[in-house]
């Protein structure tokens, strides 16, 4: 069983635009030394983001076409919710180690 676990791995969605800048800028944030926080690296990113020009963020948003494009190729019929519902119905059922031990 363990094996039809493993060979059917999850499918993650394609990156949106924002993601894909983030992905690509993420590092030079970090190179600025300023801030190791993850949180606080997004903020900053956000806030670039939303600094781009409409020109500039247009090439995120191509690369995020290209890539659901290329996702729906490679993944026909394919939905977010194929990730979820399964794997979580099993882990629920397990014990969750919460219940007192007797001794």
């Amino acid at each position: 069983m363990s094996l039809a676990l493993s060979s059917r791995q999850a499918v993650k969605k394609p990156l949106n635009a924002f993601m894909l800048y983030m992905k690509e800028t993420r590092h030079s944030v970090l190179q600025e030394g300023r801030e190791r926080e993850s949180a606080a690296i997004n903020r900053i990113l956000g806030r670039r983001w939303h600094a781009l020009s409409r020109s500039e963020q247009s090439k995120y948003y191509d690369l995020a076409r290209k890539e659901r494009l290329l996702h729906m190729q490679l993944y026909p019929g394919w939905s977010a919710r194929d990730n979820y519902g399964k794997r979580k119905r099993k882990r629920s059922q397990q014990p969750s180690g919460s219940f007192p031990r007797s001794g």
